[in-house]
């Protein structure tokens, strides 16, 4: 039944990724093609500067719930996370949901670049070291590059893809602090630290593939 599991879990959680709320609201809210306008991504910063900062806060909200509810179905379905195996599981559904994004069923296989969706994922895993994250990339960016724009869409969420699982190894070293029966910083298991390393580099390498697809092409978009 296992692989069968896995396969339901990867299936919903790719179709759930290939629903592009950018190309969806912004045809709704404007009538354009955000592929068509801007940088021509489909993602969250480029609906803020196109279609409205309000519009673009949805998009993030939509991006960011298909990469968490995949994971919270497989959890209380198949793989309630008591061992590596229901990890392994967990990761392989949070990366099929970004992959999702990236190339959508929907919408010929053309999205954006899956940090929403990705920050989901993040969030299903490590919810504190993943805030944290986010904080000191946020501090950071205010106090480096306050005068660059679009410094937060585009700057903050690269700056915590390589924290997140520096931060997950420190509080998995030196912490474990059980918030609620559900909610624990720090003292995760090896397979945890190891699954939010291989997610990071995951993301790393799909969001590489894309800038190379671009240039490729005659330039960035």
């Amino acid at each position: 039944m296992y692989p069968l599991n896995l396969l339901i879990c990867l299936s919903v959680a790719y179709l759930a990724g290939s629903i592009n709320f950018a190309i969806l609201i912004s045809r709704w809210a404007k009538g354009i093609d955000i592929r068509q306008v801007g940088n021509r991504n489909p993602g969250t910063a480029n609906v803020g500067r196109e279609v409205g900062k309000g519009w673009a806060g949805l998009v993030f909200v939509g991006d960011m719930a298909k990469g968490i509810l995949p994971l919270v179905l497989a959890k209380v379905c198949f793989f309630p996370g008591e061992n590596a195996l229901d990890y392994f599981a967990l990761f392989l559904t949070g990366m099929a949901a970004i992959v999702g994004h990236c190339w959508p069923l929907f919408f010929r296989f053309r999205g954006g670049g899956g940090l929403a969706t990705s920050i989901g994922v993040y969030m299903f895993f490590i919810p504190v070291e993943f805030f944290l994250t986010l904080l000191i990339c946020f501090g950071a960016n205010r106090l480096l590059f306050r005068e660059k724009k679009y410094a937060v869409g585009q700057l903050v969420p690269m700056c915590f893809v390589p924290l997140a699982p520096v931060l997950t190894l420190i509080s998995t070293l030196f912490l474990e602090i059980r918030i609620s029966s559900r909610l624990v910083i720090g003292g995760y298991p090896w397979y945890l630290v190891a699954g939010v390393a291989l997610l990071s580099a995951y993301i790393f390498m799909i969001n590489l593939n894309i800038v190379r697809g671009r240039f490729s092409k005659g330039g960035p978009d």
